[in-house]
């Protein structure tokens, strides 16, 4: 088992969530991709190790479940999911929290799909103040900006 499922296994385990086999078949199946994750990807990964007909309910509810402990973020910009960044960390889950969590910049890449999420604290202050001044509130914190990632434009 990789450090990073037995970190995020560990700390479900803290705040009593409960991983069913299918919730830690859906992880095993998103740390292994890149990018954005979509939700049809996972289920056909799904059916192939799967004897019956996976539903595609089953697939969503498992990954809003690893969104909702903030493992992945949903980013309906993209209709799909990306790994957190904090995920990948070896703080101990210091480096998390709900701030950074739920204030990001998210770069992606409309060539190979490539995603970088960025947590600039300072920026997102300022962003914040500017729109409490302006009386709108916030639903959700997820910047999404595509364009091409310094890998693909040196091609």
């Amino acid at each position: 088992m990789n450090t990073t499922k037995n970190k995020i296994l560990a700390e479900c385990q803290q705040r009593g969530a409960q991983v069913t086999p299918l919730r830690e078949q859906v992880l095993d199946i998103v740390l292994q991709l890149d990018g954005v994750i979509k939700a049809y990807t996972v289920l056909a990964q799904m059916q192939r190790v799967s004897d019956s007909v996976v539903a595609p309910p089953t697939a969503y509810r498992a990954l809003d479940f690893w969104a909702d402990l903030g493992v992945l973020h949903k980013i309906p910009a993209v209709n799909g999911y990306i790994l957190c960044s904090h995920t990948q960390h070896e703080c101990g889950g210091h480096c998390h929290n709900e701030l950074n969590h739920n204030s990001s910049f998210i770069l992606v890449c409309e060539k190979c799909g490539a995603v970088d999420e960025q947590s600039l604290n300072h920026e997102w202050q300022a962003l914040r103040e500017g729109v409490k001044r302006s009386g709108f509130a916030l639903k959700e914190e997820h910047v999404v900006l595509t364009g091409v990632c310094a890998e693909c434009q040196n091609l």
